[in-house]
């Protein structure tokens, strides 16, 4: 006997849910894949400025200065940062260039190089700086504890002899320190080394910064070595979470409803007395006291920074899994009634 052509239909039915779950889970994994995306996870920036910096075609250098300043910025999770560079070397200029330079970033600047092995062909003055504000709002993941910056500074410089050793903090040798600076310089004879990290400094776990600057620099005799390291970090106020405005659910006033009166009789019947029923069963009576439910405003709490939004990734997924499964299970229930519909038709 041909086969019922009713089957055909049944089978289109069959892969029709299991088709939809399978594009549903599709973009659901894709929502939960967007949400873990954050600004957060932007790069970081390092600055290299006047490193290395030698004899040019004009002759041996006479000078170099060169500062760094620095503002990053971490507000509920956004970061940026903000830069401005100087140097000014002679004869020759600066590798890239003398002036002054500006620019701006979503990203933060964590690590600076700056004055390393540089103006070891003649003795002449070097001053470096570098200026690092930080500004971290309270709601920042790492945003305390703010603790004092780590230093390791002047060791093996000045060693020359009839010059002058200032640092501070001396001795200075930490271990894998926030600033590294002045190590291995001015120690040609009658060489001066100058450096500090300002005694206010401090740093927040949120931002990983290190200073690497004026290490092997200056060794000719007479060399003048001047370098300062401030970072400033500075705890802001959250972002201010939107005013929930409430909603106003009025229930309206109750309608009396009347019970009708028996059918006169010869003998005098008392007539019922009406009975008010209020709407919603309100027994305070018609026109009771409004309903009033506040409704909060706002979506994701500010502050998740690199983790807003991961909290939901694992519901997404387990829900396009449960409709997934319900799919699937439709697809067998309607396989099984279109194979008896054809066993049927067959017989």
């Amino acid at each position: 006997m041909p086969r019922s052509t009713s089957a055909r239909p049944a089978r289109r039915r069959l892969w029709s849910p299991l088709l939809a779950g399978i594009l549903l889970t599709t973009a659901l994994s894709a929502a939960a894949l967007s949400l873990s995306a954050s600004p957060a996870l932007a790069a970081d920036i390092t600055i290299d400025q006047c490193n290395n910096v030698g004899p040019g075609a004009a002759g041996a250098t006479t000078g170099m200065t060169c500062t760094v300043d620095v503002v990053n910025t971490i507000s509920s999770g956004t970061t940026s940062s903000s830069t401005t560079l100087t140097r000014q070397c002679s004869l020759d200029p600066c590798p890239s260039g003398n002036g002054t330079f500006t620019s701006s970033s979503s990203s933060l600047v964590t690590v600076i190089n700056q004055c390393n092995g540089s103006d070891n062909d003649a003795a002449h003055p070097i001053t470096c700086r570098i200026n690092i504000t930080n500004n971290v709002s309270a709601d920042t993941p790492g945003a305390a504890p703010v603790t004092a910056a780590t230093v390791n500074e002047c060791v093996g410089s000045g060693g020359g002899g009839g010059g002058t050793v200032n640092c501070s903090p001396f001795p200075a040798n930490t271990s894998g320190a926030t600033v590294t600076q002045c190590n291995g310089s001015a120690n040609g004879g009658g060489g001066t080394i100058d450096c500090a990290v300002g005694t206010a400094s401090t740093i927040a776990p949120a931002i990983a910064l290190r200073v690497n600057q004026c290490n092997g620099t200056g060794n000719p005799g007479g060399s003048v070595v001047t370098c300062r390291t401030t970072i400033t970090t500075n705890l802001t106020a959250a972002a201010a979470s939107p005013t929930p405005t409430p909603s106003v659910t009025t229930t309206p006033a109750a309608t009396p409803t009347a019970t009708a009166s028996p059918a006169a009789s010869p003998t005098p019947v008392p007539v019922p007395t009406a009975t008010a029923t209020p709407a919603g069963g309100d027994t305070t009576g018609a026109g009771g006291p409004p309903q009033v439910s506040r409704v909060p405003t706002g979506g994701v709490q500010a502050g998740g920074g690199s983790t807003a939004g991961l909290q939901h990734r694992g519901l997404l997924q387990v829900g396009a899994t449960l409709l997934l499964a319900a799919a699937l299970a439709t697809a067998r229930r309607r396989r099984a009634a279109a194979m008896r519909t054809q066993r049927c038709d067959e017989g």
